[in-house]
């Protein structure tokens, strides 16, 4: 072989090699990038393709920051108009930013975050569409309806995204122990009950299929009424209400307590019928702590608050 031809040959076998070496560096990059995605249950049921570990993560659950939290997974930035619950207070620091409120987020300075993922919950339902925009957009909030199959689907999801999945199990595990042992106690004592919320100088009871139904579906309260209308704002009642039903628990959650808006549920309680009743007179109207049952269900340290509670009230 003389000398040019054994040049071209050689060319011919670098570009060879050069074509197949891209191409497997093609072939690696992709095998790469779908080793990176993980797909997830939505609170709706819907599976959502995500990418895992994003590093720009918003946040507008407080549960969900509850839980990230606790898997040691930094965020950037949550609503923090109004008082955050004390469990997620480490948030108040200056360098996670404050997007709006609950109900009233700030879409210009999340777009400024330019966020790898936005969490959200039912509350923003109407501005999911304005989040898809910005970022990849998942809901992984709780249903007080079905607690514990939403509470370790959303944990466990998250679990999967940030890779921190043996501490999404052991939490689970944990939970699910102390609701079960609460369980057995409460069923063997047939205990029953009513859950209410206090808001601007009205009472309104809850169902079974309401944002609190853990006391009854999960904890196994008997619910002292079964004809309560299911609705996310309960059924209006007056004070005769509890003197008729006769409750041996009333577990009270205030609104004005976490909206700063109405007279105190205590203040509101303390009166002549409701002091006549029996669960006010075997001091049984347990005040539950109302940022936590009405802003921040569904998280690892929030549910054992809401465990913490009832155990303390059925002693």
């Amino acid at each position: 072989m003389n000398k040019k031809v054994a040049a071209i040959v050689g060319v011919l076998l670098v570009g060879i090699v050069g074509v197949f070496g891209m191409g497997m560096k093609k072939d690696k990059g992709e095998a790469t990038n779908g080793n990176n995605k993980v797909t997830v249950t939505d609170s709706l049921g819907e599976k959502v393709e995500l990418t895992k570990n994003p590093q720009k993560v918003v946040v507008f659950d407080y549960g969900v920051a509850d839980i990230l939290n606790n898997m040691d997974v930094e965020i950037v930035g949550l609503p923090k108009d109004g008082t955050l619950p004390e469990i997620i207070s480490v948030y108040n620091d200056d360098k996670y930013a404050n997007l709006g409120d609950l109900k009233e987020p700030d879409l210009e300075e999340i777009e400024a975050l330019n966020p790898d993922l936005i969490i959200v919950s039912g509350r923003q339902d109407d501005f999911v569409e304005d989040f898809k925009e910005i970022a990849p957009t998942v809901n992984l909030s709780v249903d007080g309806q079905d607690y514990m199959t939403s509470f370790k689907n959303s944990v466990t999801a998250l679990g999967q995204v940030f890779d921190k999945e043996d501490i999404a199990k052991k939490s689970i595990s944990d939970i699910e122990g102390r609701i079960e042992e609460l369980n057995k106690e409460i069923t063997s004592k047939e205990l029953n009950g009513s859950t209410i919320m206090a808001n601007e100088g009205d009472i309104s009871v809850f169902s079974g299929e309401s944002r609190f139904g853990m006391i009854y579906n999960e904890l196994g309260f008997k619910n002292v009424d079964n004809n309560i209308e299911a609705s996310k704002h309960g059924q209006q009642v007056s004070f005769e209400y509890f003197l008729e039903n006769k409750p041996q628990y009333v577990f009270v959650i205030d609104r004005g307590a976490v909206t700063g808006s109405g007279d105190s549920a205590k203040s509101l309680l303390n009166n002549e019928i409701m002091n006549n009743t029996d669960a006010a007179k075997n001091d049984k109207i347990v005040y539950l702590d109302s940022a936590v049952w009405y802003t921040m269900t569904g998280g690892i340290d929030s549910t054992n608050v809401m465990l913490d509670e009832i155990m303390q009230a059925i002693k």
